[in-house]
């Protein structure tokens, strides 16, 4: 049940109150109540506005003018039977009580939500899974594990696949076999979640920012090597939402310094640079399977590389530590960073899915592209020549200035119809867990963060959906530009 104290008022108050009341909530409307707690009407901001405009004076009282002809649902009922009594004009109604009283509402937004992203169930995990269970093979060992290591190899075309608990596992895996540690240096960007520096510091290492390419929002090559000092040791490049950071200057600085470079595919599995896959160009690659990834299984990750020597050691670390050929022999301090079968079993049959799952995302992309092309003040998504982006989430940055409204009120007003938005991630340099790591600028990250968007953009998202959004936010921007006071020459 939602908290709705804020959304209710007694009959005995003025409009005055009620305004007030209506600012405190969030759902733009407030249910009136008699003495003894039952619903006797409602007011929205809508009603307000047309009572004051009628003559009323904020200081009358309001019981005259609430609307008592209210459609309300009942806590005995199926909620799917109330939700029905929801219309386009009727956006929010009260659940009332055996007694009258309010105690939950339903909102229009609930009926419609698009959430910015969920996952995909819908080929052969259920039947891995219960093959899992049925076999009794349910931990870290098993089947699944080695088919599912094996269909990623496969498809990115590389050597080595080895599971992890999380991207963020997968990482710190990777960091530590590279024996990287105190005392070292990672070049990260500033713009990215904080597991790409939290691998390193839990490494023993120094994380090192750099800023935003303005084109590619990912790691500025040309910013790369005037960071680079004798502790450094690795670069991590991060296809932020889905492109490809720009690897080949990436990877000859590498070369040039004698750098190991860890590409971080979180949002990126399917994504290529220059006709190949990321996570196959650098020394590493590592991938998240979080529920909002392109593949979920739940929690988990992957790293993938082509170097023997490192696929060796990060197989020890992540298991204990232990020698293979000597069990609970340990040659070193490792980690449980074990994948279970379960897991790995939803993975599989996700991997089953991938192809498909990659170009939805392309033909919703390709909607967007149209549907917002034309809009001024919205900068779309980029994808360079030398990319295949797979839009993890179909990111715009916009001009407030152009547009007539903010980037957070233009995500309240999409969230009001249904849809769910995510600002781009905080730049690293400006939280507290990261700040005393920053050495110099970085504008443009700041300035990404400030004016990014996410709009919706899950493996099933239908063109219906993408023309909902469009449509809302066009309408939207059109309807803050109309409310701007003309401007006097």
């Amino acid at each position: 049940m939602k908290d709705i104290s804020k959304n209710i008022l007694s009959c005995h108050v003025t409009l005055r109150d009620s305004m007030e009341a209506l600012n405190k909530g969030v759902f733009g409307v407030v249910f009136v109540v008699n003495d003894d707690g039952s619903m006797v009407g409602l007011v929205t901001d809508g009603d307000i506005r047309r009572i004051l405009l009628s003559g009323a004076d904020l200081s009358d009282s309001l019981e005259p003018h609430m609307n008592r002809k209210f459609i309300a649902g009942h806590t005995g009922l199926e909620r799917s039977e109330n939700i029905n009594l929801l219309t386009e004009k009727v956006r929010h109604i009260p659940v009332l009580d055996d007694d009258g009283r309010p105690v939950d509402m339903i909102s229009w937004a609930e009926m419609w939500r698009l959430p910015i992203m969920e996952p995909t169930l819908a080929g052969s995990e259920l039947k891995y899974v219960s093959d899992c269970i049925s076999s009794n093979w349910i931990s870290s060992q098993g089947e699944y594990i080695k088919l599912f290591e094996r269909s990623f190899c496969d498809y990115l075309c590389v050597d080595h696949s080895l599971t992890a608990t999380s991207g963020t596992t997968a990482l710190h895996l990777a960091i530590v076999a590279m024996g990287i540690g105190l005392g070292d240096e990672v070049i990260i960007p500033d713009l990215t979640f904080g597991a790409s520096a939290n691998a390193v510091i839990h490494a023993g290492a120094k994380p090192v920012m750099v800023d935003a390419n303005s084109y590619t929002w990912t790691i500025d090559p040309d910013v790369i090597e005037k960071k680079i000092t004798e502790r450094t040791r690795a670069i991590m490049s991060v296809h932020l939402y889905g492109h490809p950071c720009d690897m080949d200057p990436i990877m000859e600085i590498a070369r040039r310094h004698n750098l190991f470079v860890i590409e971080d595919c979180a949002e990126a599995l399917g994504a290529k640079y220059k006709g190949k896959h990321v996570g196959t160009i650098g020394d590493v690659g590592c991938f998240s399977f979080f529920a909002n990834k392109v593949i979920t299984t739940g929690e988990g990750g992957m790293v993938t590389t082509n170097n023997q020597a490192l696929f060796d050691k990060m197989n020890l670390l992540k298991n204990h530590g232990m020698a293979p050929e000597k069990r609970y022999w340990h040659l070193h301090a490792g980690f449980n960073y074990r994948m279970t079968n379960l897991q790995a079993a939803v993975g599989l049959a996700q991997m089953e899915c991938i192809y498909e799952f990659i170009s939805n995302r392309r033909k919703m992309a390709e909607c967007y592209r149209h549907e917002l092309e034309d809009v001024s003040g919205i900068t779309l998504p980029p994808e360079a020549a030398w990319a295949k982006n797979i839009y993890w989430l179909y990111s715009i940055v916009i001009d407030e200035q152009k547009l007539g409204i903010t980037r957070n009120s233009l995500a309240r007003s999409l969230l009001d119809h249904g849809i769910e938005t995510r600002p781009f991630f905080y730049p690293l340099h400006t939280q507290p867990a990261y700040s005393k790591y920053l050495h110099g600028d970085c504008f443009v990250s700041q300035k990404l963060s400030l004016y990014g968007l996410s709009l919706p953009a899950s493996n099933h998202n239908c063109l219906k959906d993408v023309h909902r959004v469009c449509d809302t936010l066009k309408k939207t921007i059109e309807k803050s530009r109309q409310s701007q006071p003309a401007i006097c020459v």
